[in-house]
């Protein structure tokens, strides 16, 4: 090989050379923030548990709150805001963790009642099981029902491949003047915009003060729901930025 093409080939290996050492810079720079990230937002998980476990009066531990659970963090909030607002009538779809820390605070305020509206009877009597083990089972009226057809407005188009499904409106039967609505169900898997159906069914059944409360607005379809009933029923939207979000719609004042 010629002295000029040697000369040619180590240049070529030190520009190789500097784009490798600037890239393993830049990424192992990326990776120190997302680390970062991680454990900050791990803290604030630990530190939201942390404080719910004090604010909480149940003798045993909380369901695990990882996966499809609620967080640590909106549970949280959702404690604080019924033991400062102490609501007549709470409603929740979606049973688990969240239905627990609601009866508490309302045992803990001495007045209100939780209506949990959950489709699978597997979670509904472990929720439930857990509610006996901790003497809350008189302040929440659980009514479970398998999913069925929604047939009225939806967000969901009607060529989508899974049609709209929502809980029985019969469970819905009694249910008035509701100061809290928590939406954590139907699973999103059930169908597009799978949690739409809450607030139409709900809105004629709801008091003047009433709050409605969404989970997981880090997901398009439940910010969309959110903006959608904001539009639709008169409702101020504020999203918090928590672990997995949540969406707060209040009456516009």
């Amino acid at each position: 090989m010629s002295d000029k093409k040697m000369d040619d080939f180590s240049r070529i290996l030190e520009r190789l050379e500097k784009r490798l050492l600037k890239a393993g810079k830049e990424n192992s720079i990326k990776m120190t923030r997302d680390l970062i990230t991680v454990q900050n937002r791990l803290y604030m998980q630990l530190e939201s548990l942390s404080w719910l476990q004090r604010r909480l009066s149940i003798k045993g531990q909380l369901p695990g709150l990882r996966g499809w659970a609620a967080s640590p963090d909106v549970l949280l909030h959702l404690h604080t805001h019924i033991m400062t607002s102490r609501p007549s009538v709470v409603v929740e779809f979606g049973s688990g963790a969240s239905t627990l820390v609601i009866a508490d605070a309302l045992r803990q305020n001495g007045m209100g009642k939780l209506i949990s509206i959950e489709h699978s009877n597997h979670y509904g009597v472990q929720t439930l099981a857990t509610l006996e083990a901790e003497y809350l089972q008189t302040w929440v009226d659980l009514r479970i029902g398998d999913l069925e057809s929604w047939e009225d407005e939806h967000m969901s188009p009607k060529n989508a491949e899974k049609p709209a499904r929502w809980y029985p409106k019969s469970l819905l039967n009694g249910v008035e003047s509701v100061d809290l609505l928590w939406v954590d169900g139907p699973p999103g898997v059930t169908c597009l915009y799978s949690r739409y159906p809450a607030l139409p069914a709900m809105s004629d059944r709801l008091s003047t003060k009433a709050e409605v409360w969404m989970d997981d607005t880090i997901r398009q379809e439940e910010k969309d729901i959110c903006e959608r009933w904001g539009q639709d029923h008169g409702f101020q939207l504020e999203y918090y930025p928590l672990e997995k979000g949540l969406g707060r719609l209040t009456r516009a004042v």
